[in-house]
């Protein structure tokens, strides 16, 4: 995490004397595209849900979670924005459109050979560092799964000395590579994308009902902004990620459709014949 952020504060540091070289509130491709662009972005945005998971090892979780869920969104907001505007500074936007390394290749137009080189190790280990914690997130959650007789129990299964979930790590590898081949960064991100709007529609949905279905339950953290129980935030949410998912691209939204029913078959056949 530290190699990461040193790295986008490189970026920042080499963009600050270009700054000013663009029209930063041109869009070439109009709204539309803006709209693209951000449903694509946010696969940057993912992973900070998984604070809440933490919640049993944190002191008076009530309301350390949300604040540091809320800060750790703002500063990471913070370095985008300017890693961005850095970005459209040193080369402009329709040069990074075509850039297979676009943040090492600003490196080596600001600064030449060797801090291109830099940025590739750093998005070496930034990349290694997200393949490694989102492995380890969703087989976790896959061990979780076959616990409760939700996946085949050889997904339960426990390495004998080392105690991780070996089983669901090496499907979940599996899984990763089949996407890594598949050469289409953009669409792998927009597929991830697809599943993420899906996910915050449900629990956006889940939020609004349970206010009705269970107005007494218990809740340790209250949805701001709210007209009598209604919760306004999950009904702006829920209209937000539902636009959001028509502006990914018609192949990705196939694409998330086909492995969605998939997930569905194999949950029926599994709960039908798996026990």
């Amino acid at each position: 995490t530290i190699i990461e952020t040193a790295g986008l504060l490189f970026i920042i540091v080499i963009g600050v004397p270009h700054l000013g070289n663009v029209d930063y509130f041109e869009m070439p491709l109009g709204v539309k595209g803006l709209f693209e662009a951000s449903a694509l972005v946010f696969f940057a945005y993912m992973g900070f849900e998984g604070i809440v998971k933490l919640s049993e090892e944190t002191k008076n979780p009530e309301k350390t979670i949300p604040k540091s869920l809320i800060l750790a969104l703002l500063i990471s907001i913070f370095l985008y924005v300017l890693v961005a505007l850095a970005s459209v500074s040193v080369m402009g936007w329709d040069e990074l459109a075509t850039s297979e390394a676009p943040l090492a290749d600003i490196a080596l137009t600001a600064l030449g050979p060797d801090a291109f080189v830099i940025l590739s190790v750093i998005a070496l280990f930034a990349t290694a560092n997200t393949a490694l914690l989102m492995m380890l997130a969703s087989s976790r959650i896959t061990y979780g799964m076959a616990e409760s007789s939700s996946l085949p129990s050889i997904l339960a299964r426990i390495h004998h000395s080392r105690r991780t979930p070996s089983a669901a790590i090496f499907i979940i590898m599996l899984l990763s590579l089949m996407f890594v081949f598949s050469g289409d960064i953009g669409l792998v991100a927009n597929i991830t994308n697809y599943t993420l709007f899906v996910t915050f529609i449900v629990i956006n949905a889940t939020v609004i009902t349970l206010r009705y279905k269970l107005p007494e339950l218990e809740r340790p953290f209250r949805v701001p902004l709210n007209i009598g129980k209604f919760p306004v935030l999950a009904l702006f949410g829920f209209v937000f990620c539902l636009f959001m998912l028509t502006q990914l691209g018609m192949g990705a939204i196939l694409s998330g459709i086909g492995l969605t029913l998939i997930g569905l078959l194999f949950a029926l056949m599994y709960e039908k014949y798996g026990h």
